[in-house]
């Protein structure tokens, strides 16, 4: 049974990573044709980064998942408190390991534009309310309080309501993520110059200023201080191609120690 839980968990991997060096292949097939040797080698190292970033996110949470199993399977003296925590061990790094490839799978499909946008009038103070949701019980676990701040009147505007939250959950996972025990997320919704602009702000470790310029890119790996793990990088330029896809922009203020804010602003008519 658990081969076969490791097997539809590595699977998926493997089909995304082979899929990935035949694209990659077939791009420096054309740039070598196009450009010369000198663009052909490059597309080769960028290949080579990528395919090695892939692996690299993958062989911390496999490694833990052979471990653990490998202690389950020699049967060795464990009360069933040891088993149900490394059985525990192994699900969530199975789940996580889900994760990180439905959002690469994701993000290839947005970058690919595979993805149409299913627009329709929504309320997006409904819409935030929803995406609160999400969060509302890891907030509560690390006590911290949520605020916002949303005009009364409905806004009611175009948007694909399903990646607009998928968006904001991401910006509210991390803000959570990163703020500390008894900490604050402000969010707050306001029009202004024809955009719908929301704005999130954390009093959180903040973003070192070296890392702001690879904060929206694929693998942009992020350090915040005080933190064991680091994000796999991915999250981030889901949300900056979901904003893009509406003709919007994201920004991003921050500074160690204090906390960062992040802003989205979509037109009205996208």
């Amino acid at each position: 049974m658990l081969a076969y839980r490791l097997s539809d968990i590595i699977c998926p991997y493997l089909n995304h990573h082979q899929e990935l060096s035949l694209k990659m292949e077939q791009l420096s097939k054309n740039t070598k044709n196009t450009f010369g040797e000198s663009a052909h080698f490059g597309i080769q190292r960028l290949k080579s980064r990528i395919v090695n970033q892939i692996s690299h996110e993958f062989r911390t949470p496999l490694t833990s998942i052979i471990g653990f199993a490998e202690v389950l399977k020699e049967d060795i003296q464990l009360n069933e408190k040891q088993r149900k925590e490394y059985a525990n061990y192994i699900r969530n790094e199975g789940l996580r390991l889900t994760k990180l490839i439905n959002d690469l799978i994701g993000l290839d499909a947005l970058e690919d534009g595979q993805v149409d946008l299913q627009i329709k009038e929504y309320e997006v103070q409904e819409t935030i309310r929803y995406a609160l949701s999400l969060i509302a019980e890891s907030a509560q676990s690390k006590i911290i309080r949520v605020m916002t701040i949303l005009p009364i009147e409905p806004i009611i505007i175009k948007f694909d309501r399903d990646r607009i939250i998928q968006a904001l959950y991401q910006l509210l996972h991390n803000a959570v993520r990163f703020t500390k025990s008894n900490g604050l997320v402000n969010l707050t919704l306001e029009v202004n110059d024809n955009h719908v602009v929301i704005s999130i702000q954390d009093n959180g470790s903040g973003i070192p200023a070296k890392d702001m310029p690879s904060l929206f890119k694929r693998f942009g790996k992020l350090y915040h201080p005080g933190e064991e793990t680091q994000s796999n990088g991915i999250g981030l330029a889901i949300v900056k191609r979901i904003v893009d896809q509406h003709h919007g922009d994201i920004t991003v203020q921050s500074q160690v120690g204090q906390g960062s804010t992040f802003t989205i602003r979509i037109p009205m008519l996208v």
